[in-house]
């Protein structure tokens, strides 16, 4: 069995210190990216390192998002009601798919029948 190169320890704390970006944990460690995600995969603290770090980011990204909402910006707005706002009707485009992205009949009948 091949010997662990870096401790659970060591790649937790990469991980925390990247905020979960994979590609420069391994930059910081020598490793390439498969490596950490290979340890990702192996060690279920580690993986929970990389989600806690990576759920903080979103956490700050959407702060930043919220004082754009308030400062009226209107790429923030836009996005919000784009995504969030969904379920209200603002979207641009809609797509209907069948029964688990089956495909479905139209049938067009003039009115009047």
């Amino acid at each position: 069995m091949a010997k662990r190169r870096f401790s659970v320890k060591r790649m937790v704390d990469e991980l925390t210190r990247t905020k979960g970006m994979v590609y420069v944990a391994a930059k910081n460690l020598g490793c390439t990216p498969q490596t950490v995600y290979n340890y990702i995969n192996k060690y279920p603290a580690i993986a929970a390192a990389k989600e806690l770090a990576e759920g903080e980011m979103i956490d700050l990204a959407e702060l930043g998002l919220c004082k754009a909402i308030l400062n009226n910006e209107p790429w923030a707005l836009q996005f919000m009601l784009k995504t969030k706002g969904r379920k209200r009707g603002y979207v641009e485009r809609t797509e209907i798919a069948g029964a688990e992205d089956q495909p479905f009949n139209v049938i067009i009948k003039p009115r009047g029948d």
